[in-house]
């Protein structure tokens, strides 16, 4: 069937086949004329709360290992989550001094990094600064993981209600909120699984485009402030939806071109006051991005991070039922677990396609799957993997790149959008059930509930144990300001090693009693754009081998120490969560540190100890050597 045909079938008369809900009433196709509005069902309170529960108590049960320890523990993974902490702190710090919350040069020191060009969720980290000023940044992180998959279902079952009956929307809403997506990225990107605008921005586009029943204007500021709120919590995931939403106009305009010149003018004035009200909220943000200081990106690898073809149809070791020989496919996809994302699995491919036959008379639902496929096109990058190998066989993804700002895109969190589609599909094709005999009923919910079961989340998903570190929390951490100390300025510590996102979350523990040369896993904090980079940042990196005990490096820290006006050296606890850190390793540091200023450290009292050195010789002797000598250590 082309295209063609669809629309002419769409406007032909209909056998109870509409857009409306599915509630035993026939409510008005989606493209009734204008001067009769199409109806659409809305979920009362009592049904959004029922969902909201079973979201939770699902969401609840995935998070479990991490329900024992709310405090001390992070879902997911180490590494991007203790940079989440940062984030989190750093908004309601900043506010409550009187800082800029979009700059900081506590860290990246000198430099600084414009927050903007980061994942930073600045309004998730405001709306939570309570529970992060009373209960901690981890504890703030772990509410917002989870209310992530519970918020995404219960606003995709509000707006999958507007097509279908309860239990379709509930089971459409499920695959939408714990999907392999929002699994793989729970792992500790915060900002990819905020994505409970994109089924509100489904709801608002309806209205504006379709419904039309209520002044252009109040839609339109919805969708504004939809927009900027998305801006301000992850503008990677807007900049995505921008991107489907056009795709998914464009195919509805398509099939209503013969309304187009009935609904345009409503329509126009909506997105007229939609642009306005987001341009005027985020004027001052986008200006401090594109305007303001620090603007160096470090984007990650092209073509890495895609979905490859096989990924659609083989599970990875996120879902439980991914047999082995089904993860040695996986494990020659390129990029990491956390970017693969696109799993979809045989059963669920074999509904939609189902779904898609069964509900062919809806204009919905041939948005949704362009938004399906479009957005599974997109998410395999500029060029076909098949199964790791990189091809040289262009797609989309590759035009879509060379948009100011789209390469800094990771093409495989489009999944995110397809699984917005794909979830609306699934509910469409089990509402036309209802119309088909029973043994057609109760084998398509069987080959739904097997779709739903491939799908499903590993049942021991990883907690990421985070003690907090008295050295930190009690204030032994905080350097001592000279007389020489500019005000304004917290003193200048270098914590070693300065590889891994726990120098950040260590930072926040501190109450940001200190300021920091180094960054790790911020945007604009590559090695170019450290222009101080030197031995002693490279003596913090436990990848590389201690520079040798000589005069020419001992000249050099010196420098650096002067340069930076570093008054503190920390060498940060062995732990296992800190990567490659091994007590060998951690011991060499404290050796090289002895050696470079002659003075033994103090000694935290942790579990896992860190040391501290905060009486600095004068840097002049650390450049001679005339320094202590501790035991053990080189001779100077």
């Amino acid at each position: 069937m082309t295209i063609e045909e669809v629309a002419a079938d769409l406007e032909a008369p209909s056998d109870g086949a509409t857009d409306g809900a599915s509630d035993g009433t026939a409510p008005a196709p989606l493209l009734a004329p204008v001067a009769t509005r199409p109806r659409r069902a809305r979920a009362p309170w009592w049904e959004l709360l029922g969902v909201f529960v079973v979201s939770l108590g699902l969401a609840l049960a995935l998070f479990h290992r991490d329900l024992s320890d709310l405090f001390n523990s992070q879902i997911g993974g180490a590494g991007d989550a203790d940079e989440y902490s940062w984030f989190l702190s750093w908004v309601p710090f900043a506010l409550g001094h009187g800082l800029n919350p979009l700059l900081s040069t506590y860290v990246n020191y000198p430099t600084g990094v414009n927050l903007m060009w980061n994942t930073s969720v600045l309004l998730p980290s405001l709306l939570v600064s309570p529970l992060t000023v009373v209960f901690g940044a981890a504890f703030a992180y772990n509410v917002l993981v989870t209310m992530a998959p519970v918020l995404s279902a219960t606003f995709a079952h509000m707006a999958f209600r507007r097509w279908t009956g309860r239990l379709p929307a509930l089971v459409g809403a499920l695959i939408f909120g714990f999907s392999p997506y929002m699994v793989a990225q729970s792992l500790g990107h915060l900002a990819q699984i905020l994505i409970m605008s994109a089924p509100l921005l489904l709801i608002l586009l309806d209205g504006l485009l379709v419904v039309q029943s209520g002044p252009p204007w109040r839609d339109g500021l919805l969708l504004g402030l939809l927009a900027w709120a998305q801006l301000l919590t992850g503008e990677e995931v807007l900049a995505m939806e921008a991107v489907t939403a056009a795709l998914a106009v464009a195919v509805l305009c398509y099939i209503a071109r013969k309304e187009i010149s009935l609904r345009l003018p409503h329509a126009v004035r909506g997105f007229a006051a939609a642009a306005g009200v987001f341009l005027v909220l985020s004027a001052p943000f986008l200006a401090y991005q594109y305007l303001g200081p620090y603007k160096v990106q470090d984007v990650h690898p092209a073509n890495a991070y895609v979905s490859d073809l096989f990924n659609f149809f083989v599970p990875t070791n996120l879902t439980q039922l991914a047999p082995a020989s089904a993860l040695r496919v996986s494990a020659h996809f390129t990029g990491n677990g956390v970017e693969q994302d696109a799993y979809i699995g045989i059963p669920l491919i074999v509904f939609i396609v189902l779904a898609v036959v069964l509900a062919r008379r809806r204009a919905v639902t041939w948005v949704a799957l362009a938004v399906a496929a479009g957005a599974a096109v997109l998410s395999m990058g500029p060029t076909l993997h098949i199964l790791g190998h990189v091809s040289h066989f262009d797609l989309p993804d590759s035009l879509l790149a060379k948009l100011p700002a789209y390469h800094n895109l990771l093409p495989a969190r489009f999944a995110s959008m397809m699984t917005l589609g794909e979830a609306l599909l699934v509910a469409l094709g089990l509402d036309e059930l209802k119309r088909s005999r029973w043994p057609a009923v109760v084998g398509g919910w069987v080959l739904a509930g097997a779709g739903m079961a491939a799908v499903f989340p590993m049942v021991h998903f990883p907690a990421n144990a985070s003690p907090l570190f008295a050295e930190f929390t009690s204030g032994l951490a905080c350097p001592p300001a000279s007389s020489t100390h500019p005000p304004g300025r917290p003193p200048v510590a270098l914590v070693v090693p300065a590889v891994d996102e726990l120098d950040l979350r260590w930072q926040a523990e501190a109450k940001y009693c200190f300021v920091t040369p180094s960054a790790t896993g911020m945007t604009g904090t590559n090695s170019g754009d450290l222009k101080l980079q030197g031995v002693l940042l490279k003596v913090a990196n436990p990848m590389l081998a201690m520079p040798p005990p000589v005069p020419p490096i001992r000249e050099e820290a010196a420098r650096e120490i002067q340069a930076l006006d570093i008054k503190e050296i920390v060498v940060a606890p062995e732990s296992p969560a800190v990567p490659n850190w091994t007590p060998q390793q951690q011991a060499k540091a404290v050796v090289w540190v002895e050696w470079l200023v002659g003075e033994a450290p103090q000694q935290g009292l942790s579990t896992y100890r860190a040391y501290f050195w905060k009486d600095l010789p004068p840097v002049a002797n650390i450049a001679s050597g005339q320094v202590g000598t501790v035991p053990g250590a080189p001779p100077p």
